[in-house]
């Protein structure tokens, strides 16, 4: 269950802004065929105009015509597109006028049980025959997705069947009463199952009938790891685009699947797994690795002595499991160097050894097959504003254990001489070594403006993954669905184009969403008050500090003006 809840967080939560705009036209659809199926139930039928009241097909010149249409003929429906599944007008046109069709359609959607199903399946099927048409079956299991619940929307075969043979093997739901089940049980086991799921433990976001099936179709989009974060990544981007926020719940979330996974019998938190320092101008190598620092002396008097920085001391809480395996050998070879492929089944021979507390949720895992390395607790080391910071000083010698993780790589600091068992991580000879574990992963933040990316030296560049993270207007618009100021989204999603094709700025200094989010100005205030006030609290500053000195101010800032809709 903790594995569907990361699932279904990662999946739908996180992205709910991104889904919403399918849910919101697949719960209207489904209203709409639910209502014409109760009243073919009562007694009416597809030919009655009364069938269509309380749906916008009522107000079509020919109701029955439009409702076809947009139940079978259209590419999207708001319940599924249907791909490659290719329908000509003149095909259709045939199909529906066929005697049997219409019969068939009316008995479904006035009971939409097995036996309805399959025989409009067969009833299509044979009629397409007949013609010659072309098949379509995602177009068939389509119409029953549109009047029902208990199946999902991923009416492709071959795709669905990829999730739920996923969803079985990894035993997030039960196995199958029987092992020929078609697309039809297939899809009421999954979603019972998952209804069953989200009853018992109810994720903390919302999760109805329609969320449940589009997460289905998301399972198959993000096979077969949704979870991936790169060991070294860097988010960057405009100001206000959720850069830090986006970087901490990924962590976040990449550590409650670990924790899932691995961790569920030990008492981890993740605060104790995650750090958040903010790189700025006066940021240097002592506050990030180790430095001389003043203390006060038994007789307080102040004396210099070597501390470590934060991300040393970061590193020293991550790497517990790779020192305390660093005097171990295995046919002559120290077990940190094997560390990518030993397994648990590889360390039991060296339990004894292995005492500390640290290594119980080890001995107590069940399948000791499993890498070693998964099994360690992840730590995450999230540096906001990264390229604040004068970086070749800050890291120093740092950029090769980045390239070089655990102990293989492990280098001299510049204050090697001066550790001792306190600071130091571990003892080669005489000398105190220093490297950056293999479950640590570093996560930088940085505005584009602040420094270009370009000017990032090459060496740091390739040892990180870059993702750009831009203003996202689907996040705005579900922000403010239920305001009375929806329509800023589309006035940013304006200004940004605009300041994207201006010459001196573009897309770099777009506007992040972040300015528009979580506006506590009073309901009552209308949309052209609200966005005046934007305007001049927060957008006109910004774009004052882009233009400042420019000589193109009194030139653009009415251009964005009017981008943003104010007159």
């Amino acid at each position: 269950m903790s594995k569907l809840q990361n699932l279904y967080t990662e999946l739908i939560s996180n992205r709910r802004p991104d889904v919403d705009g399918w849910y919101q036209a697949y719960k209207a659809f489904h209203a709409e065929v639910d209502s014409i199926g109760r009243k073919i139930f009562a007694g009416s039928s597809l030919a009655d105009k009364a069938t269509y009241q309380s749906t916008r097909f009522y107000e079509k010149p020919e109701p029955q015509s439009a409702f076809l249409e947009e139940l079978i003929l259209s590419q999207n429906n708001g319940v599924a597109d249907v791909g490659l599944s290719f329908l000509s007008r003149e095909s259709y046109n045939k199909l529906i006028v066929h005697p049997d069709f219409i019969p068939a359609l009316e008995k479904l959607l006035k009971a939409p049980t097995e036996n309805t199903f399959r025989n409009f399946r067969d009833t299509w099927e044979r009629i397409r025959v007949g013609l010659g048409i072309k098949g379509t079956p995602l177009r068939i299991n389509r119409v029953l997705s549109a009047r029902i619940l208990s199946v999902s929307s991923t009416v492709d075969y071959k795709k669905f069947d990829q999730v739920y043979n996923w969803l079985v093997d990894e035993k997030l739901i039960a196995s199958p009463s029987s092992p020929s089940l078609d697309w039809f049980a297939k899809n009421i086991h999954v979603m019972e199952e998952l209804d069953k799921s989200f009853r018992q433990t109810p994720p903390d976001s919302e999760v109805d009938e329609i969320l449940l099936s589009i997460f289905v179709w998301q399972l198959w989009l993000d096979q077969p790891d949704p979870f991936a974060i790169g060991s070294q990544v860097i988010k960057y981007g405009a100001p206000g685009t959720g850069k830090t926020f986006t970087a901490k719940r990924d962590c976040k979330l990449a550590f409650d699947v670990w924790r899932s996974a691995f961790g569920a019998g030990g008492d981890f938190k993740f605060e104790a797994h995650h750090e958040v320092v903010q790189f700025h101008p006066s940021y240097g190598y002592e506050d990030f690795v180790e430095g001389l620092r003043p203390v006060l002396n038994t007789e307080k008097k102040v004396d210099l002595k070597l501390q470590n920085g934060a991300f040393k001391r970061f590193c020293q809480r991550a790497s517990l499991w790779e020192k305390d395996t660093y005097e171990i050998e295995q046919n002559g070879v120290r077990l940190p160097a094997l560390w990518p492929d030993l397994t648990i089944q590889d360390i039991i021979p060296f339990k004894e050894r292995l005492t500390g507390k640290h290594w119980s949720h080890i001995w107590n895992y069940p399948d000791p097959s499993i890498f070693l390395k998964d099994a360690i607790p992840p730590f995450f080391f999230i540096v906001d504003e990264i390229n604040r910071a004068e970086l070749s000083r800050v890291l120093g010698e740092l950029l090769y254990c980045l390239e070089y993780r655990g102990v293989k790589g492990a280098i001299s600091t510049q204050y090697s001489t001066l550790n001792d068992e306190v600071t130091g991580m571990i003892q080669q000879g005489d000398a105190w070594k220093f490297f950056i574990p293999h479950n640590v992963y570093m996560v930088g933040t940085m505005n584009t403006i602040d420094r270009s990316v370009e000017s990032f030296d090459l060496a740091l560049r390739r040892r990180f993954r870059w993702e750009r993270v831009n203003p996202d207007i689907r996040l705005v618009r579900f922000a403010l669905q239920s305001t009375p100021w929806n329509e800023l989204a589309d006035n940013l999603e304006a200004l940004n184009r605009e300041i994207g094709k201006a010459e001196l700025l573009g897309e770099d200094y777009q506007i992040g969403h972040a300015y528009l989010m979580n506006l506590q100005y009073s309901r009552s205030l209308t949309i052209y008050v609200v966005r005046n006030r934007i305007w001049a609290d927060r957008i006109l500053p910004l774009l004052e500090e882009y233009l400042r000195g420019s000589g193109k101010f009194d030139e653009l800032c009415p251009l964005f003006k009017k981008a943003f809709g104010i007159k």
